[in-house]
């Protein structure tokens, strides 16, 4: 499947006296455009050209670009390309920014709930975190596992230690949402961290993410 690319639209002007056909010698033109765009999974997503055409009425002879006269290309560019007919082409760039704001937004909120279950945890909330730089493990390639809060001593959070790491965080959570993760024979050694530092590990991005069930 195409996933972007680029295409073109014709676009109908009005009709030009006054030019003389070079093949037939008649002078009078249906004018019209050929914008280019890009496109994204058949979206149109931003301009690339904008090109001015003419058509003889008689003969059908075609002249675009540089072939038509500068001046008959000034007067009809402000005609044919309108607002009306250039903007639709930003359809897919303003699609974008639009999901990249929804999506920093959700990131935001997701950061802010994740900060309020570390400020005030509960026993078996999941986290999700980067093995390697949290425990100083060796192994680059299986460096994503899963921590469960066994217990709450004030600002001292008991964790369950996952057994299994995957080299992906996803592996994580497809063992949360099969329920795998949830059984207590997933879970090895336990370990203690204080809220400050889950907070700085939230911050520094070693827990992926806190899931709260």
């Amino acid at each position: 499947m195409l996933v972007w690319g680029s295409n073109s639209k014709v676009i109908n002007g009005s009709q030009v006296d006054g030019v003389e056909c070079p093949s037939c010698g008649a002078t009078q033109f249906n004018a019209f455009g050929l914008l280019k765009y890009f496109h994204l999974y058949r979206i149109p997503t931003m301009p690339l050209s904008k090109q001015v055409g003419i058509e003889c009425t008689h003969c059908k002879k075609t002249m675009i670009g540089d072939e038509v006269p500068s001046n008959v290309v000034s007067e009809l560019k402000g005609q044919i390309f309108t607002n009306q007919k250039v903007l639709p082409m930003f359809t897919g760039l303003a699609l974008a920014v639009v999901l990249a704001i929804a999506l920093m937004i959700a990131v935001q909120q997701n950061n802010a709930e994740e900060a309020e279950f570390i400020a005030a945890p509960q026993v078996n909330d999941y986290y999700i975190v980067d093995i390697k730089d949290i425990f100083g493990e060796d192994s680059a390639d299986y460096r994503y596992g899963l921590l469960r809060i066994h217990q709450i001593n004030g600002d001292m959070i008991e964790f369950d230690i996952g057994d299994t790491v995957y080299s992906k965080s996803k592996g994580v959570r497809k063992d949360l949402r099969s329920g795998a993760a949830r059984e207590d024979d997933y879970y090895g050694a336990r370990v203690e961290f204080s809220k400050a530092e889950l907070m700085q590990w939230h911050e520094s991005g070693d827990i992926r993410s806190i899931e709260r069930y």
